[in-house]
């Protein structure tokens, strides 16, 4: 096909008919394994709502037996409530410019235009960058109402990531996160500072991995393996265990150390928009329309099994 004959209505048709028989397509961008917290996250749906987590925590019961009565312990009812975020991707392409690149690929993939049409061509590179994004999103992102509609949206404004989750939830003086004290003179030891939070944690709770700012976790590896002259490889994987037996995990943008209860982290999607599906295909002019919206969020269910650094020695 030669480039002048190149027409966008058939593209975009070829779009939308793809999108119909590949209804899925964009499924793996949104649940990929790429996006850290989904390696962890429990999905929740629901229908255009918000999510509500009762708990009860418990203060010790057991006491001494006597025969008079004397009360000890309380129970400390929570209902947090917690939401996703709408998203959506609104680009436009003129195919002119991307029928070059899909040629060259085809040419370097040795695939024929039958094996890879330009339509799934165009999806797979949407879905590679969506979730980029939601990688870098769902870890350092902070909400911005003011961004919904704005002509120059901000990618670290689109939802509140995990880091902003945890510093609500450290804000919270009714119903607060965990919170560890790791003396601030062990800033420049990793690895006494990494032991100093895991000895920390409860030990009658199942607790898998500590997730680190990505800055401590290469100091960490670096002053454990003490190498002299050697490469070290970060990714080895007993370079990814604490000293006790947990997953270490480096995060970019991370600010502080955190873990939690096994099974706490929710990755909250809409029954309705989920996985994100390509709603419309529109042709202006030159240029190609493509509509695409979902909701996504993460959050933990019980505040209290959210386990944090801080560096203040009275809490």
């Amino acid at each position: 096909m030669a480039k002048g004959s190149i027409k966008v209505d058939d593209i975009k048709n070829e779009l939308v008919r793809y999108g119909d028989s590949n209804p899925m397509a964009l499924n793996p961008a949104v649940l990929s394994k790429d996006i850290l917290l989904n390696q962890f996250a429990k999905p929740l749906g629901k229908v255009k709502g918000k999510w509500s987590f009762p708990s009860i925590l418990l203060t010790n019961l057991l006491q001494a037996f006597s025969d008079k009565w004397t009360d000890h312990g309380t129970a400390q009812f929570n209902n947090k409530v917690a939401k996703n975020y709408h998203l959506k991707v609104n680009l436009g392409i003129n195919p002119y410019d991307i029928y070059g690149t899909w040629v060259e690929d085809l040419y370097e993939e040795d695939k024929t235009p039958d094996q890879m049409p330009i339509s799934k061509y165009i999806v797979d590179m949407l879905a590679g960058k969506i979730t980029s994004e939601l990688a870098t999103a769902s870890i350092v992102a902070k909400y911005d109402e003011t961004q919904v509609g704005s002509d120059n949206p901000e990618l670290r404004k689109i939802m509140n990531g995990i880091d902003e989750v945890v510093n609500g939830i450290v804000a919270d003086t009714k119903n607060s996160a965990f919170l560890i004290p790791v003396d601030a003179a062990l800033a420049n030891d990793p690895v006494a500072k990494v032991n100093a939070f895991e000895r920390a944690l409860p030990q009658n709770v199942s607790i898998k991995q500590i997730l680190v700012p990505l800055e401590l976790f290469f100091d960490y590896v670096e002053a454990r393996e003490t190498p002299a002259n050697e490469t070290v490889d970060y990714n080895a994987a007993y370079r990814k265990k604490t000293k006790y037996g947990r997953d270490l995990i480096g995060v970019p943008g991370l600010t502080k150390m955190i873990a939690w209860v096994d099974g706490n982290l929710f990755r909250l999607y809409d029954r309705k928009d989920n996985p994100a599906e390509i709603d419309d295909v529109q042709v202006q002019d030159y240029v190609m329309k493509i509509f695409i919206q979902f909701h996504l969020g993460y959050d933990f269910a019980v505040n209290q099994y959210v386990f944090v650094e801080t560096a203040d020695a009275t809490k």
